[in-house]
């Protein structure tokens, strides 16, 4: 499965690829958002994870969404307001945040 941004001329860059390689399966799917733009953001909320911490939230991991519909965001506890006050810090509607910590192995 291929997740792109629509652009113009999309159709014609899948044809082209299902027609580049017949015997494999392509399946491709329309992302909300560019990976450069969910990368931007996950880098955004890293270099923020000492002022979280000022806050009281320790944020464990931050990554984008393989699928192009956001960034997760792991936190060791979910607080009434985070998810509205981290979208609206950095401007993106489409955080999503989990309950979670990482434990060294």
């Amino acid at each position: 499965m291929i997740h792109r941004v629509p652009v113009p001329r999309v159709d014609e860059l899948d044809t082209g690829l299902r027609l580049r390689h017949p015997d494999v399966p392509l399946a491709f799917v329309d992302a909300q958002h560019p990976r450069t733009v969910l990368n931007e953001v996950s880098d955004s909320i890293k270099k923020d994870i000492p002022y979280w911490q000022t806050e009281g939230v320790a944020v464990a991991a931050v990554a984008p969404r393989v699928d192009g519909s956001g960034v997760l965001v792991m936190v060791d506890q979910t607080i009434a307001g985070l998810t509205a006050a981290m979208r609206e810090r950095y401007e993106f509607p489409n955080l999503e945040l989990a309950q979670g910590e990482i434990v060294p192995a």
